[in-house]
């Protein structure tokens, strides 16, 4: 009897045992479910033995965000004299994977990605041998391994630039779904995971985020991609092919990937994904404007539950979010009273952080474009294109101008404007004149759009006038920026921003 006790005993601690540890197993294999939450996430640490380039000083710390309504937001602060940093990030999810790197003005130091939590500051030591090479130390966040934090980049890297394609004017649109999911984006994803140390769970973000990203950048553009396989396999007749735009039934092949799943919040395609979505023609997904919420969705759902396989879900709250987003975003159009009342009366009951996120979005438009009120929209000078830019010039003899040329389409341009804010605040009441140059390379919409949170003196330029500018002046590369004196004599050119106290001091040069 006492021996069968014993060996009970055992039998039952042995499972009790068996199902802690099996728990904890599945647990690290898997990130934390996201929670739509808007908060902060604290990183800090030190950076040992880093040996700069000569001339070199400054040292910024950079983190970049993937938000899923929002979209990439960057933050940055400078290591001290101590050589530590310290940054609170805001966050619209409880937990994400965010880009980390450290620079100067020239040369980036440290590139890699990191995991933050709202509720576990992330503390970050960085340690450089005599080499050169980088060692990680990092604890809380989202406790990923050195390996994780190195290689997650490269993995990106390796499934951007492995080049795929085929003969896609001889597929149909569902040959061509098949062939692209079936052949060509697993030959991506194993060139990417295939040579790589990573964790379980961080193969899987990737997995969904490579998944995300190929939709919307190769599998929602059918016709483009077919158009352009006929035009690069050089074929003449029939001159006038044109591929066929995809019925909703193509689109089906998203009902294999269970997109109510919050684990793809994690994805830094998850807001361009989504913003996609809404804008294939064959879904004729309309607007959101007034409609109150749950009406425009029960017009959403009609046209793509069939594609996605759901009818209900954290889906369908992120595409309101994002279609309010796009409006805010991109049209840089603040919400009405009417949309206000909508947010706040359908998600008061459910993902309520998503209320919180689009109020906190519209404030930021709003103050934005209160700061710009001195957008002027200028008539491109009558006159020859070799003349123009003198032209352009002379219209504010008297006044420093800084020239900035950039596009709709140019991340690092769009980064420099904020960047830049405090400067235009440090000058105003100066005798200086921010002008903006950009060209029809940029979408007129966009651009109009844009425009509006940029403010200053606006000019958009034909492809001849742009282009003779650019080899005049001898730059090929935006954004760039041209510094003209009160004579309108050109004293600078820079390609690439090269900071905020750096434009001061070439400003203040020639001010007086």
């Amino acid at each position: 009897m006492t021996k069968n006790f014993f060996y009970l005993r055992f039998i039952i601690i042995t499972g009790i045992y068996n199902l802690l540890f099996s728990n904890v197993a599945v647990g690290n294999n898997k990130l934390p479910d996201p929670v739509i939450k808007v908060r902060t996430a604290q990183i800090y640490g030190n950076i040992s033995n880093l040996k700069l380039s000569e001339g070199e000083e400054d040292v910024t710390i950079g983190v970049s965000v993937y938000n899923p309504i929002t979209g990439q937001n960057n933050y940055k602060t400078n290591l001290d004299k101590n050589n530590r940093f310290s940054l609170n990030v805001p966050l619209e999810c409880s937990t994400a994977i965010v880009g980390f790197n450290v620079q100067t003005k020239t040369k980036g130091y440290v590139s890699c990605v990191v995991g933050l939590d709202q509720d576990k500051e992330l503390q970050m030591n960085i340690v450089f041998d005599d080499k050169g090479d980088m060692k990680i130390d990092a604890k809380g966040g989202l406790n990923l391994t050195s390996d994780d934090m190195k290689n997650i980049g490269q993995a990106i890297i390796l499934f951007d630039t492995h080049y795929t394609w085929g003969d896609y004017y001889k597929m149909t649109p569902e040959e061509f779904a098949e062939h692209e999911l079936n052949i060509s984006l697993k030959e991506r994803t194993n060139i990417a995971l295939d040579s790589l140390a990573l964790s379980e769970k961080i193969r899987e973000y990737l997995v969904k985020s490579f998944n995300l990203g190929y939709f919307k950048g190769r599998l929602f553009y059918y016709k483009d991609a077919a158009e352009n396989s006929f035009k690069g396999a050089g074929i003449k007749i029939p001159a006038d092919y044109k591929a066929a735009e995809p019925e909703k039934s193509y689109y089906s092949f998203l009902s294999k990937f269970n997109l109510n799943d919050p684990q793809y919040l994690y994805s830094y395609s998850y807001s361009g994904f989504i913003k996609a979505f809404l804008s294939i023609k064959a879904f004729n997904i309309p607007q959101i404007n007034d409609m109150p919420v749950d009406e425009w969705l029960k017009v959403v759902k009609n046209k793509v539950k069939d594609v996605v396989g759901f009818d209900s879900g954290l889906f369908y709250d992120m595409l309101a979010a994002n279609a309010y987003a796009i409006q805010l975003n991109y049209r840089n159009k603040p919400l009405t009273n009417k949309q206000l009342e909508n947010i706040k009366y359908y998600y008061k009951d459910r993902n309520c952080g998503i209320e919180d996120i689009l109020i906190k979005n519209n404030k930021e438009i709003i103050k934005t474009l209160e700061s710009n009120k001195d957008l002027k929209i200028n008539k491109t000078p009558a006159i020859a294109k070799e003349k123009l830019m003198d032209a352009i010039i002379a219209k504010y003899k008297g006044k420093v101008v800084l020239a900035d040329f950039w596009a709709t389409w140019c991340g690092p341009c769009k980064s420099a404007f904020t960047d830049i804010i405090p400067l235009k605040k440090e000058l105003k009441g100066e005798d200086v004149v921010f002008v903006y140059v950009s060209n029809v390379t940029s979408p007129k919409e966009s651009w109009e759009a844009q425009i509006k949170v940029i403010g200053g003196e606006q000019y958009y330029l034909t492809a001849d006038e742009w282009e003779y500018i650019l080899n005049n002046l001898g730059f090929d590369s935006i954004p760039t920026y041209l510094l003209y004196d009160r004579s309108g004599v050109l004293k600078n050119k820079v390609t690439g921003f090269p900071g905020k106290d750096k434009m001061h001091e070439m400003i203040n040069k020639i001010l007086p």
